[in-house]
């Protein structure tokens, strides 16, 4: 399958453009928790609030959130910059290049000095504060991490190297620890696959001008 750059319009595909926020570019999943967990996402991207389900072992990550009519399921590996966008209503699934520059907001190694310690819906939590740049732009903001890395909640901005300004803000809750099965993180055998360009109608995205070599 050629792999097509797609661009994002429209806050109903807020959540496919929102894993690149939290850091899906460049083999960068959401989170680098050191335990598997299941919580229910709350998210705020340019005011708009969406609620999913997201489940992560260490390495792999699932998200579900409905959207424009469906209830895509997002797979992501730290093994690949590529999302898996299922869709079980049609038995068909699709693979996504994400978009550069926003792992900036979750990258470890960018955190500054702890700033407090605080409780995120009922867990313990250690607030970092964040301020990274690169060629791609600069993230602004904080992090909420518990003990074992899970972040429960990051507030902050990205601003591209062109001056257009994102705001971002997550909150985990329900936390539950333990491992989570791998067939969470598998896509569904005998399910068609679709190129980029035939999903993107489906979810409210179109085809970037040029397609990256």
């Amino acid at each position: 399958m050629r792999r097509t750059a797609l661009s994002f319009r429209g806050p109903r595909i807020a959540l496919v453009f929102a894993l690149s926020l939290v850091g899906a570019a460049r083999a960068e999943t959401l989170t680098h928790a050191r335990v598997g967990f299941t919580a229910e996402r709350i998210l705020f991207l340019d005011g708009h609030r969406y609620v999913g389900r997201m489940w992560y072992r260490p390495g792999e990550e699932r998200q579900e959130q409905q959207l424009a009519g469906f209830t895509p399921i997002f797979i992501l590996s730290d093994k690949s910059a590529f999302a898996d966008i299922v869709l079980p209503q049609l038995h068909t699934v699709a693979e996504l290049p994400l978009p550069k520059g926003f792992s900036l907001l979750r990258a470890r190694a960018l955190l500054g000095r702890p700033l407090a310690h605080q409780e995120v819906d009922g867990m313990a939590a250690t607030v970092y504060r964040v301020d990274a740049s690169s060629a791609v732009g600069r993230a602004r903001g904080r992090v909420w991490l518990s003990a074992d890395a899970i972040p429960l909640k990051a507030e902050g901005r990205f601003v591209s190297p062109g001056g257009k300004v994102t705001r971002i803000r997550w909150l985990l809750r329900e936390v539950r620890i333990g491992p989570q099965a791998a067939s969470l993180f598998t896509v569904p055998k005998g399910f068609a696959r679709l190129t980029p360009q035939a999903l993107a109608p489906l979810l409210g995205l179109r085809p970037a001008r040029k397609a990256p070599r």
